[in-house]
């Protein structure tokens, strides 16, 4: 399956199931922060690839290791509350998801971890490793 395949079912994946919660900034889109409201980024990162199997050409497993990472921004100062729903939310979207089209698999629980602030924001990120497979 290709990288483009991939992304492009990782990013339905959370337009559906996030359903306009906030704001969501995408890889390569323009995106302006819309005043004090929280809002989230979707970042996808490939990592590595190795060889699942060998035989035959057409009969090897090539196995493609990433991750999917949902930064979270709230309003620094009013708790993190807010922001531990939004990650609660995010970490249900790719939990133990799997989709048939393109052999993506989320099998390890996506989990969160508290950035801080940084200026005006609260940051918490929420990580859910995936792989996929390419028979080559």
């Amino acid at each position: 399956m290709s990288y483009a395949a991939v992304h492009a079912a990782i990013r339905q994946r959370f337009e559906t199931q996030w359903a306009g919660a906030t704001d969501v900034q995408y890889p390569g889109v323009d995106f302006k922060i819309n005043g004090d409201n929280s809002w989230v980024r979707l970042n996808i990162a490939d990592a590595a690839a190795n060889w699942a199997s060998m035989g035959d050409p057409g009969n090897n497993i090539e196995r493609n290791l990433g991750q999917v990472t949902i930064q979270i921004f709230v309003l620094a100062g009013v708790g993190e509350g807010v922001a531990l729903g939004l990650a609660d939310n995010a970490r249900a979207v790719f939990r133990s998801w799997t989709d048939a089209a393109s052999g993506l698999r989320f099998e390890v629980p996506p989990y969160a971890r508290q950035v801080g602030v940084d200026g005006k924001w609260y940051q918490i990120n929420v990580v859910a490793p995936f792989r996929f497979d390419d028979f080559t």
